[in-house]
């Protein structure tokens, strides 16, 4: 199982949550990727579930973006799909307009990022785990849907360092710049931030939450279709695709990557 799905019960009713653990560093495939983007789209429409926190039980990765022995297995034909899965789950996270909550418990690179600042509260454990867009430094360009989100919690000062550097901060630092609302000491004392915050938004009127939420998300939500043939066309010009696999390949020799 990629995911393991915990019932819990909130004020007025029940909420999940939603431990991510696919793989040894919680890194994202084509499938499931697809697996994440099914469930919340069913918690959606369950008129019984609250909200949803995503989390992980890993000592090391929240997620560890895309999966490196994947995309080096991967047919040239399906690589693309595989590589622009995540711009697919950051359109269903952007969607779910049910309170959702980010748990950071350790590294998110990549994916791990995208997955985080689609959410609508993001928490982190202050410890030695790093947050970052790190697609530049891979030799892939940032989908535009990923840089207006950033655009609305991270500092503007700021947007260069995470966008054109791909920099990684650590919970104090995200925390200072916006990428993420708040950190904890602990997993426990971090469980419980979360906890009551979604048991917090739960008492707030479900269909004003999600209406209002629609509202803010409203610009991105209506430009996910033109994102995603951008970023198709911006993953297929000359390079890209060969740095991303240069990248994958001197990841998995542990030495540096030779980019062009």
């Amino acid at each position: 199982m990629n995911y393991r799905r915990e019932e819990i019960a909130v004020s007025g009713g029940k909420a999940e949550i939603i431990h991510m653990q696919m793989n040894d560093q919680n890194s994202l495939t084509g499938a499931n990727m697809k697996e994440l983007g099914k469930i919340l789209a069913e918690i959606n429409k369950d008129p019984a579930k609250k909200g949803v926190i995503i989390t992980s039980d890993h000592e090391k990765f929240f997620c560890n973006g895309l999966d490196a022995d994947n995309l080096l297995s991967a047919s040239r034909e399906n690589l693309l799909n595989e590589v622009g899965g995540i711009v697919i789950l950051f359109g269903e996270i952007v969607k779910f307009d049910k309170p959702l909550i980010a748990e950071v418990t350790g590294h998110a690179m990549g994916g791990g990022a995208v997955i985080t600042v689609g959410c609508d509260f993001k928490y982190m454990l202050d410890g030695k785990g790093r947050i970052g867009f790190t697609e530049v430094n891979v030799g892939l360009p940032l989908p535009g849907s990923f840089i207006d989100k950033i655009k609305m919690c991270v500092s503007a000062r700021y947007w260069s360092e995470v966008c054109l550097e791909g920099k990684t901060f650590k919970g104090a630092e995200a925390k200072s710049i916006g990428l993420v609302d708040d950190i904890a000491p602990s997993r426990e004392e971090l469980r419980k931030v979360t906890l009551k915050k979604l048991d917090s938004l739960s008492k707030i009127p479900i269909t004003a939450y999600r209406s209002t939420k629609n509202m803010l998300n409203s610009m991105l939500i209506d430009k996910l279709e033109v994102y995603e043939k951008e970023t198709i066309k911006a993953f297929e010009q000359p390079g890209v695709i060969e740095n991303l696999l240069e990248a994958m390949t001197a990841l998995k020799e542990k030495r540096r990557p030779n980019l062009k």
